[in-house]
């Protein structure tokens, strides 16, 4: 859930929420911690109500499933799924369930509202986490309008936690002995790698099969997935483009930003039946490290731009259904 949020249709849960002004002391404790509860388990569409009255005016986190995954850390891609509801009106302003894919974001770094950043941060994989986020570690006075959030709005957010991943995670993956390629990786699988190109050695005219150069434990991927990876893009002289290994400088919309892996890697086809440069990756396991050529490219100038990826897939989950 990024800070501009991508608002799905909104959707109220109706007026008539569970009064507790005169309720006995067994009403009161179906609502666990800020007043809250939560119906359906791990990985379902929550259902949210609360209490009468006013909601608390401080940071409210509760687990309500612990899960036995690692603990997130802070400068992580986290991968969740998640509902946000309003306290004063009862309405859903987003989540991730209609979309059937989770979303992910770099946590503890000013990315996403403070509330969550500091409720979530110290949390395992697996865990179902509630979230009452007053409005000073929300969106703040300003609100979000498209949304329907006010300046003084208590958001409650259902999340849960699906996986995480930095730049330092291992890969469980077995090198290849002889790759397809002539060019040379060479790297850790919890590190940059890097690439040496062997003299007079020219661009394909058109990309082919992707090279599995450690081969990784995980499920197969699947088509029409959304990948969590990490890369370095070369050109054919070893030179390094790009990569998700360098930080990010800050710009008018952000803070600036460590280096971290990325879920803007997708396997098609796409909704509308597009394809792209990874489709080739369906079928690898998940945990492989793998060079991908890529179609060539026009730079600022027009030139013809012919590059390759070293890619690290970390994760795969279904890509999100066009709204």
């Amino acid at each position: 859930m990024r800070k501009l949020l991508s608002l799905v249709a909104v959707a109220a849960l109706g007026s008539s929420l569970v009064a507790c002004g005169s309720e006995s002391g067994a009403a009161k404790s179906e609502f666990g911690a800020g007043g809250i509860k939560v119906t359906s388990d791990f990985g379902q569409k929550p259902t949210v109500t609360h209490r009468d009255g006013e909601p608390d005016k401080t940071l409210v986190t509760q687990v309500l499933k612990e899960g036995d995954g690692p603990v997130v850390k802070k400068g992580e891609l986290l991968t969740a799924n998640y509902l946000g509801q309003i306290w004063r009106d009862g309405k859903v302003f987003d989540n991730s369930y209609d979309r059937g894919a989770p979303s992910s974001f770099p946590i503890g770094t000013g990315n996403v509202i403070s509330g969550w950043d500091e409720g979530l941060v110290g949390k395992k994989i697996g865990s179902r986490i509630v979230l009452s986020i007053p409005a000073d570690k929300g969106y703040k006075a300003q609100g979000n309008s498209q949304a329907g959030i006010k300046g003084d709005d208590t958001l409650i957010f259902v999340v849960d936690l699906v996986g995480a991943a930095a730049n330092d995670t291992p890969l469980d993956a077995t090198p290849v002995a002889s790759p397809a390629t002539p060019i040379k990786v060479t790297g850790e699988l919890n590190a940059e790698p890097k690439a040496t190109v062997p003299a007079g050695f020219k661009a394909p005219a058109k990309p082919g099969k992707p090279v599995v150069l450690a081969e990784g434990k995980g499920k197969p991927i699947e088509k029409s997935s959304q990948l969590i990876g990490r890369y370095v893009v070369f050109d054919y002289s070893g030179k390094k483009q790009a990569s998700t290994w360098d930080g990010q400088p800050a710009t008018a919309q952000s803070p600036a930003q460590p280096g971290a892996p990325t879920d803007q890697l997708q396997v098609g086809p796409g909704p509308t039946g597009q394809t792209g440069a990874l489709d080739g990756l369906a079928g690898i396991p998940v945990g492989s490290r793998v060079l991908v050529e890529l179609p060539a490219s026009k730079d600022a100038k027009g030139k013809t731009v012919n590059a390759f990826a070293v890619i690290d897939v970390l994760n795969a989950f279904p890509a999100p259904k066009q709204q």
